[in-house]
């Protein structure tokens, strides 16, 4: 009885052990993961801030150059009377022997 106990308790601690064992192995899996993922991450960020500086840097341009292009702007030397005529042109159908 003695024997079969003692079997009985060895067979347990090695299920325990290699239960033990199953749990460490994955424990480390999902910390390298978690380690990768938390890395991609501050990458993404560290993009992501990168980005935005140099979207702020183009919107500040745009804002400096914004006054200076609507003092210069240049103005349509055609007039819509001169153009009216030509436009019937454009949208009239041809005949092969037109062209």
């Amino acid at each position: 009885m003695l024997l079969r106990n003692a079997i009985l308790q060895e067979a347990k601690i090695n299920i325990i052990q290699e239960s033990c064992s199953q749990l460490r192995k994955a424990s480390e899996e999902t910390n390298k993961r978690l380690n990768q993922v938390f890395e991609e991450q501050h990458h993404c960020k560290r993009d992501r801030d990168c980005l935005d500086q140099y979207i702020n840097k183009l919107l500040n341009v745009y804002q400096n150059m914004k006054p200076q292009a609507e003092g210069h702007a240049l103005e349509n030397p055609y007039q819509q009377e001169d153009i009216k005529p030509y436009a019937s042109l454009v949208n009239k159908e041809r005949s092969p022997s037109q062209y």
